[in-house]
């Protein structure tokens, strides 16, 4: 027997020309006042988000949270047909107030991929986490890296990826510290880095590296993350991001993701991080 809300979804996607991607969820206000960050009229991408947002299975329940993006489908004049929140990183509640109940979707990451093309670029980097998890980077102890030398000292540097220039300055600042160092400092360690990598695009490469091999989630967050984060800041490190290849190397995708999710403004992130992703997150 067909679950009610796929009944209600093949008459729904049947009048749908248009769907507009809206930031937030249903405790972010009425659908006309959510901001929207992108609309999708394509034909041929209105069937692959139908398929993508539609295909997986019922849990019977709805979670807690009330969700962080909106579809909101509409047909060809305009009017509403009906919408769906989304929640976690592979959740979509169709008409939730109605019906109830959460749809696990079958490939959350092709969902994310299509999403962000056309708005919600930012809802690709949420996949950090579990990316993380992938490449085996849940922290241990100590959960900063320690100052000096020994195992969970300088040790860390390198099994960090931290360029080797930086090593020698920052053997002597715990994780923790190097996220609290004067401007003056950072600025020495830019200056190490350009002698280093004079050619900016290896310069980028190399940060979003040291970036995505922290532990989760102090050292990526609190410590060592800062510091890259600030030296990241100027023009923009993906400006020339294709001079690295296709697919990226896990841990150059997830630096890309952890700085991404930090910025104020949208990048778009599909392309470049889409075969990786694929490759390990399926």
């Amino acid at each position: 027997m067909r679950h009610p809300v796929e009944t209600w979804l093949d008459d729904a996607w049947a009048r749908t020309t248009l769907v507009q991607v809206l930031g937030g969820g249903e405790g972010h206000g009425p659908l006309e006042d959510l901001p929207v960050l992108g609309w999708i009229e394509d034909p041929d991408a209105l069937s692959e988000l139908r398929g993508l947002s539609t295909t997986g299975s019922f849990t019977g329940d709805v979670c807690r949270c009330l969700g962080s993006l909106t579809l909101s489908l509409h047909d060809a004049d305009g009017g509403p047909v009906g919408h769906a929140s989304l929640h976690g990183l592979d959740t979509v509640a169709w008409d939730r107030s109605r019906f109830g109940d959460n749809l696990e979707v079958a490939d959350p990451v092709g969902l994310a991929l299509l999403l962000s093309r056309y708005g919600a670029s930012r809802w690709l980097t949420r996949f950090s986490s579990r990316l993380a998890r992938v490449l085996g980077l849940q922290e241990g102890r100590p959960q900063f890296r320690q100052a000096g030398h020994g195992r969970a000292g300088s040790g860390l540097l390198a099994v960090h990826q931290v360029p080797v220039e930086l090593r020698p300055a920052l053997a002597r600042v715990s994780g923790q510290g190097v996220a609290d160092l004067p401007e003056e400092q950072v600025d020495e360690l830019r200056q190490e880095l350009v002698r280093a990598y004079p050619d900016p695009d290896a310069r980028s490469l190399a940060l979003f590296t040291w970036l995505g091999s922290l532990p989760e989630a102090m050292e990526a967050k609190f410590g060592e993350g800062v510091l890259v984060r600030r030296l990241l800041e100027g023009p923009s490190p993906l400006a020339s991001a294709t001079a690295w290849g296709q697919p990226l190397e896990g841990k150059v995708a997830l630096g890309v993701m952890r700085w991404a999710g930090s910025q104020s403004q949208e990048f778009p992130l599909a392309d470049l991080l889409g075969p990786c992703l694929r490759t390990l997150l399926g």
